[in-house]
């Protein structure tokens, strides 16, 4: 097979984007990194995906003050998680990737990098959050003693109307107090029950935020708490997304002979978000709630 076009080489490339997978090429491969090539590689690496060992290690273009021959001068500093751009010495046979740069971005560690783990295959909480949170706006906290208004301005700034917020943070609030060190009513400020799945799962996620949070960061918290109504605990935030009002039954009252579903907004949290294990009280929190949306300024 014709691998390269020796006469209009410049008529047969093909470029591509990919992540790095590894950094440590085997004996013979000095300076290449091993990639995962967008639109070509699947993203899963069991059985019915591609699995790392069988991914490309690709030559990497050293910059042009380095000596290039003898094994002289600088070799690759890509990071394995860095987002590359490269093409294909052997075109549309797309054997051969040279990688001439990385992408700048900022994120956060993989579940991989996060747990020392060879590939995502072997990691179990991959499902749990396979890219980063960047898309998450970052929480925002004042020196006051009694935050709630600053936590429920996060949510705000991350989609939610100041009711919905208020809802959320007055539940908090009943929980724990908004106390990133609360132990006495499960741990943090949603209660997570200790070595409980729900609480595996945000420790695995603070993993994946350090060393900047560990499981005592009030922000790192919050951060889990939008985390965990997007993922593990969406039908709580389907059921607030649906309610109307901060007060109100989760069933409310009918309309022509209709039940009308989700309209209290704190009820919809304290069934579908709230750990039932823990001392709570729905009426508290709705209170909470109200001031808080008060103290806000909206109407």
């Amino acid at each position: 097979m014709k691998t390269w076009n020796h006469e209009y080489y410049g008529d047969d490339i093909r470029w591509f984007v990919a992540n790095v997978i590894d950094n440590t090429p085997p004996y013979g491969l000095e300076g290449r990194v091993q990639i995962r090539i967008h639109g070509i590689h699947t993203d899963n690496t069991d059985k019915t995906g591609i699995p790392q060992r069988d991914l490309p290690w690709a030559q990497v273009m050293n910059p042009g003050d380095t000596y290039g021959v003898s094994g002289l001068g600088t070799s690759a500093q890509i990071l394995p998680g860095a987002l590359v751009f490269g093409f294909f010495l052997d075109g549309a046979t797309s054997q051969l990737p040279l990688v001439l740069g990385s992408l700048p971005r900022i994120e956060f560690p993989t579940t991989v990098q996060a747990s020392n783990r060879e590939d995502m295959a072997t990691n179990p909480f991959t499902y749990e959050f396979n890219q980063s949170n960047a898309e998450a706006v970052d929480p925002i906290l004042t020196t006051s003693a009694r935050p709630a208004g600053d936590v429920a301005r996060y949510f705000i700034d991350n989609g939610f109307n100041a009711k919905q917020a208020s809802s959320i943070t007055g539940v908090l609030d009943e929980i724990s107090g908004l106390d990133p060190n609360n132990v006495s009513n499960g741990v943090g400020i949603a209660g997570w029950i200790p070595n409980s799945p729900r609480y595996n799962r945000f420790y695995a996620y603070i993993r994946r935020l350090a060393p900047a949070r560990d499981a005592s960061d009030f922000e790192g918290q919050l951060l889990y708490v939008l985390h965990e109504l997007k993922t593990a605990r969406s039908i709580a935030m389907s059921k607030l997304l649906r309610a109307r009002e901060i007060e109100g039954s989760l069933y409310g009252a009918k309309i022509d002979g209709i039940e009308e579903k989700g309209n209290g907004m704190v009820a919809a949290l304290s069934k579908y978000y709230v750990d039932s294990r823990l001392a709570y009280s729905e009426g508290s929190a709705i209170s909470k709630a109200k001031a808080i949306y008060g103290g806000l300024g909206a109407r």
